[in-house]
């Protein structure tokens, strides 16, 4: 069988260049067939994917990359059904691959999808935002975690943490810039078409497949990858200095104890905000929208796992 790769080489700063290499030379060694797709630009995976899997066949794809090389590429594949992915994670928050507890290191990694052991079947969200609808795999929100994964797609800091192997530090340093400036809003959300809830003064809306985002804070402690839920984290009418308290007990999942943490689980979600703010699907961005519907699709993404 021929593997096909999709490859970020600017993941991680570019070190993805370095890890690749050494992907390249474990496929050699062991005479494995392969095809390779670098990417080259903002949403060209999903260009690639769409043509790769437009056929009928089953195939295996393999990323190298982050979360949002993986939303990307999750994003172009046609016909779910026949695809099994291989993920080598190379991001700086790799939120996916934490939750799964896929190997880090590359030598494990490509192993694992050369001989896997192990299958699994995740769910997939969907986001509606204006005529955009796009699928993600981890997690989309609203608010102030969007405003800070729109910020780190371009940041310089987060290159140079990168670099000296900090990336998970960037969501931090950018987080305190943020929070400077942001602005919290009403918003009205509508569970499963019926159950209502307001909200006066949101710093965000987090819709989660996985428990992780954002480097490794767990906003959504229960969320199970496998139960065709939506688990909303929503954190409103916090000061901004109990907020940024409160950011550090999210690693742990004990922020959830908190009276201003409402922690919600549903198939389906429609968010209404009093004023545009930034919306993030895996990271990427979908702009700034007052309206967004999200909800967990029936179609699954079968990927190789690890040791389970």
């Amino acid at each position: 069988m021929v593997l096909y790769f999709i490859v970020n080489l600017h993941s991680k700063s570019g070190y993805a260049r370095v890890i690749w290499k050494q992907v390249k030379g474990l496929l050699q060694n062991q005479n494995v067939k392969y095809e390779v797709y670098f990417t080259e630009y903002k949403g060209h995976a999903t260009k690639l994917v769409k043509r790769i899997t437009e056929g009928n066949e089953k195939l295996r794809l393999v990323v190298l990359g982050g979360d949002g090389t993986m939303n990307e590429v999750v994003n172009g594949i046609t016909h779910l059904d026949n695809v099994i992915i291989g993920y080598i994670p190379t991001g700086s928050s790799n939120d996916l691959a934490r939750s799964l507890k896929l190997p880090s290191k590359p030598r494990e990694a490509i192993l694992n999808i050369l001989k896997p052991k192990y299958f699994q079947k995740l769910d997939l969200g969907e986001v509606t935002a204006s005529s955009n609808t796009r699928r993600f795999v981890v997690s989309m929100g609203i608010g102030f975690d969007a405003s800070i994964c729109h910020e780190a797609l371009d940041s310089k800091l987060k290159a140079v943490l990168n670099k000296i192997k900090l990336g998970k530090l960037t969501y931090v340093g950018i987080a305190l810039k943020q929070l400077a400036k942001f602005k919290t809003e009403g918003a009205t959300i509508i569970m499963d078409g019926k159950l209502s809830r307001n909200y006066k003064e949101i710093y965000f809306i987090s819709s989660h497949i996985h428990k992780y985002e954002g480097g490794g804070l767990k906003l959504c402690p229960q969320a199970d990858y496998q139960d065709g839920m939506l688990d909303i984290c929503v954190v409103n009418k916090l000061s901004k200095i109990k907020f940024l308290l409160l950011l550090p007990t999210a690693f742990t999942g004990k922020h959830i104890r908190h009276k201003a943490v409402d922690i919600i689980r549903c198939r389906e979600l429609s968010i209404k905000t009093s004023n545009m703010l930034p919306v993030h699907a895996d990271g990427e961005s979908l702009g700034k929208q007052n309206y967004v519907t999200v909800k967990s699709i029936p179609e699954k993404l079968t990927i190789i796992a690890g040791n389970i």
